[in-house]
């Protein structure tokens, strides 16, 4: 009974580290991000699917945000000064496990956070 017992619990650990993460979308365009605000949950691994639909590039800076979090270490290559460079009809996938807490967002390419490219990151 313990030894049935005992596989059971291992196939359990198998199929739930087998789960793939979640996926949050993010759409850069011209001055914004669709959502403005990404609410993420804590200690929870999330793919951040981030897809410029623009003719020029943006970035998905957020400095705090990617220092407190986990990152996988191919998504950590990708991640520069705390942000995320879009090229233009590109997309880019950041594997990592968020910190709670609440991040500041931005675009850093010039005058692209004054004309409204910015937001907030939200971890619970």
């Amino acid at each position: 009974m313990l030894n049935r017992f005992s596989i059971v619990l291992a196939a359990f650990a198998v199929s739930a580290q087998a789960a793939p993460p979640a996926v949050a979308g993010v759409q850069l365009t011209n001055f914004k991000f669709t959502p403005p605000t990404l609410q993420l949950r804590a200690g929870v691994p999330v793919v951040l699917q981030l897809q410029n639909g623009s003719a020029g590039g943006h970035s998905f800076s957020a400095p705090e945000f990617f220092k407190a979090a986990q990152l996988d270490p191919v998504s950590a290559r990708l991640v520069r000064d705390g942000r995320v460079e879009v090229p233009s009809h590109q997309s880019v996938s950041i594997r990592l496990t968020p910190a709670r807490g609440d991040y500041a967002l931005k675009c850093s390419h010039t005058f692209h956070a004054a004309l409204g490219m910015k937001g907030t990151i939200i971890v619970r």
